[in-house]
């Protein structure tokens, strides 16, 4: 009998020891995004930004929300969503004989589907990924009169629209204290788009008859991506 009472207790004592050491599960109905972007032009891209010296870093942010597809029914190691982005890709020269203050400014957004794969489903301290995204691209081209110093006008804006896609690798460090269920994420992607036609950097003219005038240039806008951000769970 006392044998019996024995093996009860040590075996009550081992179910409790090990719900003890079982690893805590994220709470991960959802999960939601806020990265800074450092954008870094390859291929074409590059060497036709380089000839106008606007071959260096851009600099942006994405955010974006992502669902367990299980709720909180059972814990899942691929996660499905959006993101929306955006990237300012620097300031051209305006070619003009007009007095005035004039600019051209050059911004990428979009729209992503976003597919992202957590091989630890438990709140470890270190927490890989793998991101997968397609969507659409879309590439702005605007010239712009500053009338004053808080007045501003749109003379003329260039929108291009092309598919991109890429995939991304990412680890993310544990944070503490009220953000206890975020992550501090680093990641590197590579952004794919199809080729298009864009202005070329500097090739903006204001002519004679104040007409606006422009060359563009068949590219794709290819880059790599660094990303630093936090994702919080839910």
């Amino acid at each position: 009998m006392r044998v019996i009472l024995c093996l009860i207790f040590c075996t009550s004592l081992l179910k409790a020891v090990a719900q003890e050491q079982q690893p805590k599960y994220i709470e991960d109905k959802l999960s939601y995004f806020v990265a800074l972007n450092l954008g870094n032009a390859v291929g074409n891209y590059r060497n036709i930004l380089k000839e106008s010296n606007k071959a260096g870093t851009k600099f942006g942010l994405t955010g974006g929300i992502l669902f367990n597809p299980y709720g909180r029914k059972k814990a899942s190691t691929v996660f499905y969503g959006a993101e929306l982005g955006f990237q300012g890709d620097g300031r051209g020269d305006v070619k003009t004989t007009y007095s005035g203050d004039f600019r051209v400014t050059n911004t990428s957004y979009w729209i992503n589907g976003l597919v992202r794969y957590r091989p630890i489903l438990w709140s470890s301290k270190i927490n890989p990924y793998i991101d997968a995204f397609a969507g659409p691209k879309i590439i702005q081209t605007s010239l712009i009169e500053q009338l004053n110093d808080e007045d501003s006008e749109t003379l003329e804006r260039w929108t291009k629209v092309t598919p991109n896609y890429g995939l991304g690798v990412g680890v993310g460090f544990k944070l503490f204290g009220s953000l206890q269920n975020s992550y501090l994420d680093i990641g590197i992607y590579y952004q794919q788009a199809e080729a298009t036609k864009i202005i070329r950097p500097n090739s903006v003219e204001i002519d004679n008859n104040f007409e606006y005038k422009s060359k563009q240039v068949l590219t794709t806008t290819n880059q790599w991506v660094v990303k630093i951000g936090i994702t919080g769970f839910n």
